[in-house]
């Protein structure tokens, strides 16, 4: 019985050293997976990278135009908000003050819409429509020399909230599209400066 004993621990010895030593492998296996995965993404983040190179400014101009829109809502908003806080009559007037009445008043350049890449442009044209939704029914805030709070109210936390989110989330589509050395590169000289005739 006690040889049973002692060839039955031996046998399970050899069985869990030799499961230890499967578990070390496929550790060491999923570790190398893992690089293997992060270097195939990191190489299919710097691919798209160069592939957009040749039209990077267009991506710069859209992120640019983004920002600005972003930019605006949120300083209408700010305003807005303090002047119901306060109840000033001449800030929610200023935070209101508007010139967009139709889509075409955010002069976007049709050759640049025609020309960059589709999923660019669709970026660009939802960033638009937020920035447009949001802004034409300012006029509403302040009409007829009249301070509307309780409209002004409704818009910050309906139309002005959306419309900053969704272009903040447009915005991290875009983030690191350029790589920094490029966005950085001296501009002292024209690209054509370069070029042999």
């Amino acid at each position: 019985m006690d040889l049973f004993i002692k060839i039955a621990t031996i046998v399970a010895l050899v069985v869990n050293t030799i499961a230890l030593i499967v578990v070390i492998f496929q550790t060491i296996f999923t570790k190398r997976s893992l690089n293997i995965t992060k270097q195939s993404i990191d190489d299919a983040k710097t691919q798209r990278q160069l592939e957009n190179l040749p039209k990077f400014t267009w991506i710069i101009e859209v992120q640019v135009q983004l920002e600005h829109w972003k930019k605006d809502l949120q300083e209408r908003l700010e305003l807005l908000q303090k002047g119901i806080n306060e109840k000033n009559n001449e800030t929610i007037q200023k935070a209101s003050n508007t010139k967009i009445t139709q889509p075409k008043d955010l002069s976007l350049n049709k050759f640049l819409y025609d020309n960059m890449p589709t999923w660019l442009r669709e970026l660009w044209i939802s960033g638009a429509q937020y920035y447009y939704d949001a802004i034409t029914p300012l006029f509403y805030v302040y009409k007829d020399e009249k301070p509307n709070y309780d409209y002004s109210q409704s818009w910050i936390d309906e139309r002005g909230k959306d419309s900053l989110y969704a272009l903040s989330k447009l915005l991290e589509y875009l983030k690191d599209m350029i790589p920094p050395v490029i966005l950085n590169t001296p501009a002292s000289l024209s690209d054509k400066d370069f070029l042999k005739d």
